[in-house]
């Protein structure tokens, strides 16, 4: 497969998913730690709010590399 498979739309959509993706998935899991018994995080902490995110950006990376290589890469 090559990139010009890949039309300029089709790329857009793809990164509009992993960004809405990768926010909700960090919303889900900052909502988690916040209501459980975390004493060194505040509620409106930013260092909470990064590392959220950064997970949920995480796990939606994983979550497009490995439906990409099972899909293409094999």
């Amino acid at each position: 497969m090559t990139t010009g498979d890949f039309s300029p739309f089709m790329i857009f959509v793809l990164v509009l998913s992993f960004l809405g993706i990768s926010f909700f998935l960090g919303m889900l899991i900052h909502s988690s730690l916040m209501h459980e018994d975390t004493d060194k995080l505040r509620r409106d902490s930013l260092k909470a709010w990064v590392l959220s995110m950064a997970a949920g950006t995480g796990i939606s990376g994983w979550m497009f590399y490995y439906g990409y290589y099972v899909n293409f890469g094999r």
